[in-house]
């Protein structure tokens, strides 16, 4: 079996659980929590460090750090692929209203946060807010929103995943190359 059948093959089960472990975060009402992160970042570091393991294990316990990171590498390109793939099926299809609930969610806790500044900085932190601040944070939210509505989209969403996958890949394939690396004594 080639090495890019192998990491595919593994990446594969890793983009299937990806897209499972989504349905059911949904069916549990967490969408709009962190658990979508947590799953997103477990299986990042298992699978690409499961990949590098086993072709270290398949070669007698020897890995150096290029063969690490290949495998590693190849392993995120698939995986990322497949969370790409995953995001846009999970938004399309199990959860078309994803994106309005995102910016819903978003468009909460930066109220919160930008009221907080507000009314630090602005009102010497009075009691009482008044209509024009709460008119004042509401427009920069939307100002804000505005210049960043392509997150709040499905392309976006996908593209998002799609890079944050390639990145964390790459920094896992780094680390665990890195730490498992052991080369035959000459």
């Amino acid at each position: 079996m080639t090495l890019l059948f192998k990491t595919f093959k593994i990446a594969s089960i890793g983009g299937v659980c990806y897209i499972l472990g989504r349905f059911f975060i949904h069916k549990a009402g967490l969408d709009y929590t962190t658990a979508s992160d947590w799953l997103f970042r477990v299986l990042m570091v298992v699978v690409v460090s499961f990949s590098i393991l086993r072709f270290k294990a398949s070669k007698l316990g020897y890995l150096s750090f290029r063969d690490g990171f290949s495998i590693g590498g190849f392993t995120t390109i698939f995986l990322a692929f497949y969370i790409a793939f995953g995001t846009w099926f999970f938004v399309n299809y199990i959860n078309p209203l994803y994106t309005q609930g995102v910016e819903k969610s978003y468009r909460k806790m930066q109220y919160k946060s930008m009221m907080e500044q507000y009314v630090y900085k602005n009102w010497n932190k009075k009691d009482t807010i008044t209509q024009g601040a709460i008119d004042t944070v509401q427009h920069g939210l939307d100002m804000y929103i505005e210049k960043t509505k392509f997150y709040f989209t499905l392309k976006g969403q996908v593209f998002i995943n799609g890079i944050y996958s390639l990145i964390w890949g790459v920094v896992i394939s780094l680390t665990v190359s890195l730490m498992t690396r052991k080369v035959k004594e000459e």
